[in-house]
């Protein structure tokens, strides 16, 4: 377990992780993130509000809902593989994934974590035969449960709304796009220390947990997991964890870490 602070730039890398990494899942939250009616509840409020603030009607996302299949990825399994077919959306249910975009010379950035009520495979590109292709590839950080629909249903879905309610969608569409590239040309201009930074930010607001310490980050990264979210090698984290302090920071399993 990681407990990630919001106090400022060095020091917080430092006592954010006094003790690094191997960060291990408690059995509770691992009960929690699979328990199938509470992770189902919860994934569907979550999807209806992300589908909500692109103006997407409530009928919509029940026709969603109601047409999918469920399957059920073990911890390291590969949902599904970068030049895959995109004729399939997958929606998070239960567990944890990662969302990797491989590079030419055969290493990955990890773009980003996915949890229950988040979209995964919609990231699509134009292959040389002219079909559409998954960009990223996505791989089991947990157990976990993953519902399959179909792009045909969507567009068929999508078909059936009025024209001011898809001009509507587009423009909110074309807002989350737009704020979603002017991140990735911000995160790009930083360095290494306030790309961590600001990967420790998200990863505490999504699946982090307060307590009297600071923020618990539960999902189960390495060194290696944060270097491949900020385009950096594993030695590079480790120094910017360790900053000036040069004791030597190792990662044991279930290994607990605090933050002032």
């Amino acid at each position: 377990m990681v407990y990630y602070s919001t106090s400022s730039t060095r020091a917080k890398l430092l006592t954010t992780f006094r003790n690094l990494l191997a960060v291990g899942f408690s059995n509770a939250y691992e009960r929690r993130i699979m328990n199938p009616p509470e992770t189902a509840t919860d994934a569907t409020r979550r999807l209806e509000m992300r589908l909500g603030d692109l103006g997407v009607p409530g009928k919509f996302v029940d026709e969603i809902i109601g047409h999918h299949t469920v399957v059920n990825y073990n911890k390291g399994s590969m949902v599904f593989l970068q030049g895959s077919p995109a004729d399939v959306m997958f929606w998070v249910l239960a567990g944890l994934v990662k969302v990797y975009c491989p590079r030419p010379d055969g290493t990955r950035i990890l773009v980003k974590l996915a949890g229950p009520g988040d979209f995964i495979g919609h990231v699509d590109y134009i292959d040389s035969s002219g079909r559409r292709s998954q960009v990223f590839e996505v791989e089991a950080l947990t157990k976990c449960s993953v519902a399959l629909f179909t792009r045909e249903h969507v567009i068929k879905l999508l078909q059936s709304l009025d024209h001011a309610a898809l001009l509507e969608m587009i423009e909110r569409l074309n807002t989350a796009w737009s704020s979603m590239a002017q991140w990735f040309g911000t995160f790009l201009g930083m360095s290494f220390r306030e790309r961590l930074e600001v990967v420790l930010k998200e990863l505490g607001a999504g699946f982090g947990v307060r307590d009297t310490r600071g923020i618990l980050l539960m999902p189960e990264l390495a060194h290696s997991d944060l270097a491949d979210m900020i385009g950096s090698s594993r030695p590079m984290v480790s120094r910017l964890i360790a900053g000036d302090d040069r004791r030597k920071l190792t990662a044991a399993p279930r290994q607990a870490v605090y933050s002032s």
